[in-house]
């Protein structure tokens, strides 16, 4: 009798058992009555998707001289001397670089021989015209006279043509000798290189000691004032015109320079489909060429515009943080247009007045609930 009573607890232990682990005897809740708190996110900036009727663009370009002289010489030789640094002033004539000549005086020197000896031959031809010529006049009256023959005075008259033809041929060569040795005097003045303008020199690229190589640039001198060289796209063209003003942004100088329009190609680059513009800038003694600058230039169109501060970039995916009507977050993919200033042209993905995160945005994250 008492081993089924101990049978009998053990088998209700049992089962109470599995009851608790399968879970009925737990008090169930209704579904719906659990809802989860959305976190809130602390440090947000929230700003709208504005639309703009009128944007200003900016358009890359550089500081450019308005004289620009790359400085060569066509004399081959060991430089002796230059006389300028980089970023120095000059003055139009000022000596900036010596060329040994020493070959070049040579070669003059020779040909200052051959000339007296082309002289001297001269002389020579000469002597022997006046000589051929006046037994020619004798021969002359004696064949009136018929005291020679006729082959006689041809022959004489022969002598007399060479004779002439001798005097011309000296001359000739005194000629050519002398052309010979202007052509090498004249390569003289390239020894002496002066500057063809008053400006800066912006780049130096031999030192004393080198060899001066026809047709390598030895120095690079530029002459204000100082211009801005842009290239626009196809749609400005006709609507920038000589004489207009825009404002040109230097951030190297961190500040913005007034340039007014003063050279336009008629032409456009058929690779590019784009036209450069030249303007004069406000001059500035911290104004060098090569500085990277941006051109302002207006345009009306209807953009819808964020600040680029609100894009966020993961790999191939752009997107917004935009806070929704109850305060909570959704990342929006959208598609970017031109850059403006600090702002982004959105082609697509949001529409004017939403709210979006324009400040913390690493912070942000999707379904959080903005502010306490």
């Amino acid at each position: 009798m008492r081993s089924w009573v101990k049978y009998g607890v053990f088998l209700l232990i049992i089962f109470a058992m599995v009851l608790w682990l399968g879970g009925f005897l737990a008090k169930k809740e209704k579904a719906g009555e659990i809802k989860r708190e959305s976190p809130h996110v602390q440090g947000l900036t929230v700003g709208q998707v504005e639309k703009a009727i009128e944007v200003v663009s900016y358009y890359a370009g550089q500081v450019v001289a308005d004289k620009r002289v790359e400085v060569s010489t066509r004399l081959m030789g060991k430089i002796k001397g230059v006389f300028v640094e980089e970023g120095q002033s000059v003055k139009l004539g000022q000596t900036l670089v010596s060329i040994d000549a020493e070959d070049i005086k040579a070669q003059a020197s020779a040909l200052d021989h051959q000339v007296a000896q082309a002289e001297q031959a001269l002389r020579s031809a000469m002597a022997q015209h006046d000589a051929v010529k006046k037994t020619f006049e004798r021969y002359s009256a004696l064949l009136k006279e018929g005291a020679i023959t006729q082959q006689e005075f041809d022959q004489v008259k022969a002598q007399f043509e060479s004779a002439k033809a001798q005097v011309e041929q000296a001359r000739a060569g005194i000629k050519a000798v002398q052309s010979q040795k202007q052509a090498v005097v004249s390569n003289l003045k390239y020894s002496s290189i002066t500057s063809p303008i008053s400006g800066y020199v912006v780049q130096k690229n031999v030192d004393a000691g080198d060899l001066a190589v026809p047709g390598h640039t030895l120095l690079v001198i530029e002459s204000p004032p100082y211009l801005f060289e842009v290239f626009l796209p196809e749609r400005f063209a006709g609507k920038v015109k000589v004489g207009q003003e825009y404002s040109v942004q230097i951030p190297s100088l961190g500040e913005n320079l007034t340039g007014r329009v003063v050279e336009v190609s008629p032409s456009l680059d058929v690779a590019t489909r784009t036209f450069r513009v030249k303007l004069q800038l406000q001059q500035k003694e911290s104004l060098r060429s090569g500085m990277y600058g941006s051109l302002l230039l207006p345009e009306k169109v209807e953009v819808l515009l964020v600040p680029e501060s609100a894009i966020v970039r993961r790999f191939d995916f752009t997107g917004v943080w935009v806070v929704k009507p109850d305060n909570t977050l959704e990342l929006r993919f959208v598609k970017l247009g031109e850059k403006r200033g600090d702002k982004v042209e959105v082609l697509s993905g949001l529409k004017e007045g939403e709210r979006i995160v324009i400040q913390g945005v690493e912070k942000a994250c999707e379904g959080c609930r903005v502010g306490g």
